[in-house]
C-alpha cells in the first residue's frame, strides 16, 4: 500500500468517526428538546419561569427534574399541570435525597 492510498484511508476513517459524532450530538440535542417540551407542557407558566431560572443557575438540576418530570408523565403519576408550589415540593425533596456535604477539619 502507497502512502497516498494510506492517507486516503486514514481521511475516510476520520470522516466517518466524525459524521458519527454529529449524528450522536444531533440525537442528544433531539432527546434534550422532546424532554423540554413534555416539561412544558406539563408545568404551569409560574413553575417554567421557576425551571428557566433553575437552569440559568445549576443546568444539571433542571435537566433531573425535567428527566424526572417526564417519567412520571409517561407512567401517567401526572394528571394535571405542575404548579409552582408542586415544583418547589419537588426540588426540596431533590435537596433532601443529595444530601448535604460538609467538609470538617
Amino acid at each position: 500500500m502507497s502512502n497516498d492510498e494510506l492517507e486516503k484511508l486514514k481521511r475516510e476513517r476520520l470522516r466517518k468517526m466524525q459524521q458519527g459524532s454529529n449524528q450522536q450530538k444531533m440525537q442528544e440535542e433531539q432527546a434534550r428538546q422532546q424532554l423540554k417540551k413534555i416539561a412544558s407542557q406539563i408545568l404551569t407558566k409560574e413553575a417554567k419561569s421557576r425551571l428557566a431560572n433553575i437552569r440559568i443557575a445549576k443546568p444539571d438540576m433542571a435537566s433531573t427534574i425535567e428527566l424526572r418530570l417526564v417519567q412520571l408523565y409517561r407512567m401517567g403519576s401526572i394528571n394535571e399541570k405542575i404548579t409552582d408550589e408542586q415544583l418547589k415540593n419537588m426540588l426540596k425533596k431533590l435537596q433532601e435525597n443529595k444530601g448535604s456535604t460538609n467538609i470538617k477539619y
